[in-house]
């Protein structure tokens, strides 16, 4: 236990050093970079990171995943930790779907905590996943890991006329901008809602500083009733919403499964008891907001 505490600290270090903001920035080592039929992607290493990024045009480039080279099970972005978050709403899922692969951490990450769940990921983009592959340890030669390359709304609009339901849906889609505008919207949240188990769980990606955050809000809000929020106070860049079929349980039922999993997530640099004071159910949108949909796309809020 001191050992992994050690790594921890000097995982978390790095990271410190990586996000602050110095007058001679340390360049980063491109290791391969290929341009896809979507984007210009790149793999990049410094201070100890490995991380996948996609070049955007007069702006910062994206990380779209990052690992510790050296203990690469510790989660280096705040929301791979706060989608851990999860954890307390599942016991032990069969089925997991993920739309959106980027380098494979969580699909990794979820096939440790739970070895006896088939796990199907969904990408776009085809380097990307052989640079997930290649450099993030994704492995889907194993028999419970699945790779399907295609768009995330056309997997589950052809899983849909399928049989097969999941216990637990990750939305993870981003491209150099941000999540697709087709998989935003209300009708695209209705198609996931009914791949989902009866008791099954879905859990999004989003940004809490988004210009869309009130519609996003509003459009989760009303396909799915309550839903949970999950954003650590002191970071304003992601959040991730928990939604699902049945009622959601009450804030303080989670607090027994937090204590349970403490030794667990610290693998992971997970701090549970921090994890679950991130969790609210505030309605901390505007509820007049307009709803997404596909016919009023985020393209047409961005104008």
């Amino acid at each position: 236990m001191k050992l992994l505490i050690i790594k921890i600290s000097t995982a978390l270090f790095f990271l410190s050093i990586l996000c602050l903001q110095t007058a001679q920035p340390v360049a980063a080592k491109i290791i391969e970079q290929e341009r896809s039929l979507y984007q210009n992607i790149y793999i990049a290493e410094e201070y100890d990171m490995r991380c996948m990024r996609f070049r955007k045009r007069n702006k910062q480039d994206l990380s779209q995943s990052c690992i510790f080279i050296d203990s690469p099970q510790i989660l280096v972005f705040d929301y791979y930790k706060q989608a851990m978050g999860i954890t307390f709403f599942i016991d032990e899922p069969k089925e997991i779907l993920i739309i959106g692969l980027g380098g494979g951490v969580l699909a990794n990450t979820l096939g440790e905590l739970y070895p006896d769940a088939h796990i199907t990921s969904v990408e776009i983009d085809p380097v990307v996943a052989k640079m997930a592959k290649k450099y993030f340890g994704y492995d889907d030669s194993k028999t419970n890991f699945e790779t399907h390359i295609r768009d995330g709304r056309v997997f589950v609009k052809r899983a849909l006329k399928g049989e097969k339901r999941y216990d637990l849906i990750l939305l993870d889609a981003f491209n150099s901008d941000y999540i697709p505008e087709h998989m935003m919207t209300r009708e695209y949240l209705e198609e996931v809602k009914a791949l989902a188990k009866e008791d099954g769980i879905i859990m999004a990606n989003t940004f809490s500083s988004s210009a869309l955050f009130h519609h996003e809000s509003a459009t989760y809000h009303q396909v799915f009733g309550r839903m949970y929020q999950i954003s650590f106070k002191d970071k304003k860049s992601n959040r991730v919403i928990i939604v699902s079929k049945k009622p959601l349980p009450e804030k303080t039922e989670l607090l027994q499964k937090a204590k349970e999993l403490k030794d667990t997530l610290l693998i992971y640099g997970v701090d549970t008891l921090a994890l679950f004071e991130a969790i609210s159910d505030e309605i901390n949108w505007d509820t007049e907001a307009k709803v997404l949909t596909d016919q009023f796309s985020p393209a047409n809020l961005l104008k």
